[in-house]
């Protein structure tokens, strides 16, 4: 699967919110829009669709050393790494960085 290569971050495009998804600060990715009692949706919607590409990559690596795990004992730092980058995404998906 391809995708617009990252970082992606939710910023403020057009109005007063972080609505606007943008990739290298330059090529929009997408719009969240929302009025009144979804404006604030609106927000954490982009938030979680900035997470995206991290959300990807941590999880894919918590895949692929689960896998190695069963086949063979993995050092456990790596599967630590791996969580740590998992944790990092769900918290920039929330907004808590």
């Amino acid at each position: 699967m391809s995708n617009t290569p990252g970082p992606w971050e939710a910023i403020k495009w057009e109005c007063d919110s972080e609505t606007t998804v943008v990739a290298r600060g330059v090529i929009v990715v997408a719009e969240c829009s929302g009025h009144g009692r979804y404006a604030s949706e609106s927000v954490d919607d982009a938030h979680l669709i900035a997470a995206a590409p991290d959300l990807r990559e941590a999880l894919a690596g918590i895949l692929l050393l689960e896998k190695e795990l069963v086949a063979v004992r993995h050092p456990a730092g790596q599967l630590h790494e791996a969580i740590k980058k998992a944790e990092a995404a769900i918290r920039k998906a929330k907004r808590e960085l």
